[in-house]
């Protein structure tokens, strides 16, 4: 039986592209220095969605629209 090589959907490669370039900023960091280029991530992708961060119980965060959860002051965001 021959074997048909299908290729990668685009949309597939465009998101391995992303993943190694996060893998090529981060690799040399530090565990510190990691967690805070991905919490400026995160906050830039919420100013990005004009969303707010709130923080889950279980630590994780959701973005929610701005009208949706108010600044209440309690996460400082």
């Amino acid at each position: 039986m021959k074997t048909i090589e299908i290729p990668d959907p685009k949309a597939l490669q465009e998101v391995w592209g992303w993943k190694e370039a996060v893998y090529q900023k981060t690799k040399d960091m530090s565990p510190e220095e990691s967690l805070a280029f991905f919490e400026r991530a995160r906050e830039e992708a919420a100013r990005l969605l004009n969303c707010r961060l709130v923080k889950n119980p279980d630590g994780s965060y959701r973005f929610v629209s701005k009208e949706e959860a108010p600044d209440r002051g309690d996460d400082g965001k």
